[in-house]
């Protein structure tokens, strides 16, 4: 009888086994085909901008087929992270998966749904309509994002549920290693669709994609402990009002900070009509729209507290603090809020937000300054300067999935300062980068800062996730990965905004050679020469802040602590794993007989 209990306990442990292996195969790829599309475009953008008949004058404009998905990407993760955590991640999936095809159908008709339609009826709004096929690709783009933004949170919180704290660092990892090679092979994949089939074939080939996971998907994953709650049970609502006010503070910053982004590519250093262009405009932004951004972010506060403390009371009655306060003041909104401000009540979680911020300041100056260091200053194609970021971004994959596997075994604070470390020595190696840099060198540092943004991801999900146990999961997960963004748009907001005054200065202090006639050919030269010597030192000194803000992150990288060292991530006997019972939610090592039950963790009775 023992014998048999102890073979089908070994049956069930092999059938979970496999299940989760599955369930981590299908939803990576899910993740690999929507970060896929993140970059996607990057390549096919010569050839959109023809097709749709966008103006030269006003090529700006298409930057926002790549900036519409990355906002829409961050604005979705949260509300669909929180979604998750409600309704069940399974439908979440699907449902997103869903979108995103249905959002890539009209991609790809853009050009014959803007010949339809000339959206005339827009510009009431202040919308430029001279290409509608260009705002037809915008607007879907934007619904791609909604679906394919909440993939990656989602993932993690399934990821959470299948292998419990025992297998989530390796797990994590290899999501992290996902993410980051569809963001790398993307533009090639992108040149290779457009070349061989045309633009509108990278979208629709989203839909046969689509179609094959979601089969799988359908039939392999069990669904979260979130939708097995009774009928009778009411689920809480949710925050459309603060994922709105979200939406509309990251629209107004991008806005804000949309003309410096500009500014920072104008030109090559020798360029005298774009060193006008430079010296002629505003270096601060719109200011109405980045005021009108800290507004509704203080709204945004307001409101999310407001929802933290509960729905007020009915016309009459004392709310919190007596005396009918919340007869007299009546802020929108209802259901838990989006950004739900108790998970930064624990201090393993702030640790990881401000980590994920900062990382992601550095991560996008690493981005922005190495291709344009080698295009600029070295004077390389453009092939060039692509290929000397995918040595950085290569490695990024290959960091990742090897920082979760050292968590498992070393823990996630050793695994992330180590890398936070690794990226510093990076930036600390290009900020000696010399005006004609050897390529060995250009490898090596950038490989080697590659290598440590990689080690950070996993210590930055496990931390967050075992901050907010599996009841929030998909909401910290989101919130994490979007302060990484949130961090990439303010680490490009000050690269742009100090990068170019200081180049100014330096411009403005250029003095002639003796004897040199101004605006002669001896004059250009030496001014073309001291103005790329001039951009080397921006760039190295930018280089130089980045591997600060990357030490910095340190600090609070010393506060990461996983919440039961003993009980979740102790290695489990060989023989408590075949016994252990097969559970509907998060997996967890039973406690044997006569073992000690640890003592309770605190937040287990906290309802988050």
């Amino acid at each position: 009888m023992r014998s048999l209990a102890h073979v089908t306990g070994r049956r069930q442990a092999e059938i979970r086994g496999q299940r989760s292996l599955l369930a981590l195969i299908f939803v990576c790829a899910a993740v690999f085909l929507t970060a896929l599309d993140q970059t996607v475009v990057v390549t096919a953008l010569p050839q959109i901008v023809a097709d749709l008949q966008i103006p030269i004058l006003q090529l700006d404009r298409a930057s926002w087929i790549i900036s519409g998905y990355l906002l829409g990407y961050v604005i979705a993760m949260p509300l669909l992270g929180q979604l998750a955590d409600r309704y069940g991640r399974r439908r979440l999936l699907l449902l997103c998966l869903a979108l995103f095809a249905c959002a890539s159908l009209v991609c790809g008709l853009a050009p014959w749904l803007g010949s339809q339609n000339d959206l005339s009826f827009l510009q009431m709004l202040g919308v430029d309509v001279q290409s509608p096929g260009l705002v037809w690709l915008v607007g879907a783009r934007v619904l791609q994002a909604a679906g394919g933004g909440a993939v990656v949170p989602i993932a993690m919180a399934i990821v959470g549920d299948y292998y419990g704290a025992r297998g989530l660092g390796p797990a994590l990892g290899l999501i992290g290693m996902v993410t980051e090679a569809g963001g790398v092979l993307g533009p090639l994949y992108g040149a290779w669709i457009t070349q061989t089939l045309g633009w509108s074939a990278i979208f629709l080939l989203n839909l046969p994609l689509v179609a094959a996971l979601m089969v799988p998907l359908a039939f392999s994953l069990r669904e979260s402990v979130q939708v097995s709650m009774p009928r009778k049970e009411k689920r809480p609502g949710v925050d459309l009002v603060g994922a709105a006010l979200l939406g509309a503070v990251l629209l107004c910053l991008s806005l804000g900070l949309a003309q410096e982004a500009a500014l920072l590519t104008a030109g090559q250093p020798g360029d005298l009509q774009a060193r006008g262009a430079l010296e002629s405009a505003s270096a601060h932004g719109n200011p109405v729209l980045l005021g009108l951004a800290l507004l509704l972010l203080v709204l945004l506060v307001i409101v999310e507290l407001r929802l933290q403390r509960g729905e007020p009371p009915k016309e009459g009655e004392a709310g919190p603090g007596g005396r009918g306060r919340w007869s007299r003041l009546r802020l929108p909104g209802r259901g838990a809020p989006v950004l739900d401000l108790r998970l930064f009540r624990r201090l393993s979680f702030v640790a990881a937000a401000v980590v994920s911020l900062l990382v992601g300041a550095a991560l996008i100056i690493a981005m922005v300054d190495i291709p344009i260091f080698v295009a600029t200053v070295l004077g390389e194609t453009a092939i060039s300067s692509g290929l000397a970021l995918l040595r950085l971004t290569a490695m990024i994959p290959v960091g990742a999935l090897v920082g979760g596997w050292l968590c498992e075994r070393l823990g996630s604070r050793p695994v992330a300062i180590a890398g936070l470390l690794c990226a510093a020595a990076a930036f600390w190696l290009m900020h000696w980068w010399p005006l004609r840099v050897d390529w060995n060198q250009i490898t090596l540092s950038t490989m080697l800062g590659g290598w440590g943004f990689g080690l950070v991801i996993a210590p930055i999900g496990v931390i967050a996730l075992d901050a907010a146990r599996e009841q929030r999961g998909g909401l910290a997960a989101a919130l994490v990965t979007m302060l990484r963004m949130v961090g990439m748009i303010l680490g490009l907001a000050a690269l742009t905004s100090w990068g170019l005054g200081y180049f100014r200065a330096l411009a403005a202090a250029f003095v002639p050679p003796p004897g040199v006639t101004p605006f002669s050919s001896a004059y250009l030269d030496a001014y073309t020469a001291y103005l790329v010597a001039a951009a080397h030192t921006v760039y190295t000194t930018i280089f130089l802040v980045a591997g600060v803000l990357c030490l910095l992150a340190v600090i609070p990288a010393l506060a990461f602590r996983e919440s039961q060292p003993v009980a979740f991530f102790k290695r489990i006997p060989k023989e408590e794993q075949e016994s252990a019972p097969v559970v509907t939610g998060v997996v967890r090592p039973s406690q044997t007989e006569g073992e000690a039950v640890p003592a309770p963790d605190p937040r287990e009775g906290e309802q988050l």
